[in-house]
């Protein structure tokens, strides 16, 4: 895999993981968001003045942003294994999730009255 997409792919999986919008990591890193849009379908390249700028919109070491898939795997699949049973332990059987958009208050009003 070329540098290219593995900091496309990197890049994606972090700002997603955040829940930051392409144009949210723009203004962070005082780039436009068409640029990040097209260094996350690899149509441009980045210099690593960007990646720094963009690692640090992320709060991340830029190291993490260039380290390959293989390299991430690796490092992370222990923790991986004793994370997945706290958070499945956590989780109701049956239970519906909470609408991510909503309030507290408008969640209780969108609730049916019991008989």
């Amino acid at each position: 895999m070329e540098m290219r997409e593995t900091l496309a792919r990197n890049l994606r999986k972090y700002r997603r993981a955040q829940r930051l919008s392409q144009e949210e990591l723009g203004h962070r890193a005082e780039l436009d968001r068409t640029y990040i849009s097209s260094i996350e379908r690899c149509v441009y390249s980045a210099t690593v003045d960007v990646v720094g700028r963009l690692a640090d919109a992320l709060g991340i070491p830029a190291l993490e942003l260039l380290r390959p898939a293989s390299e991430i795997a690796v490092t992370k699949s222990s923790a991986t294994s004793a994370e997945g049973a706290s958070t499945k332990a956590q989780v109701k059987k049956g239970a519906k999730p909470a609408r991510k958009s909503e309030r507290p208050a408008q969640r209780a009003a969108r609730r049916k009255p019991g008989p």
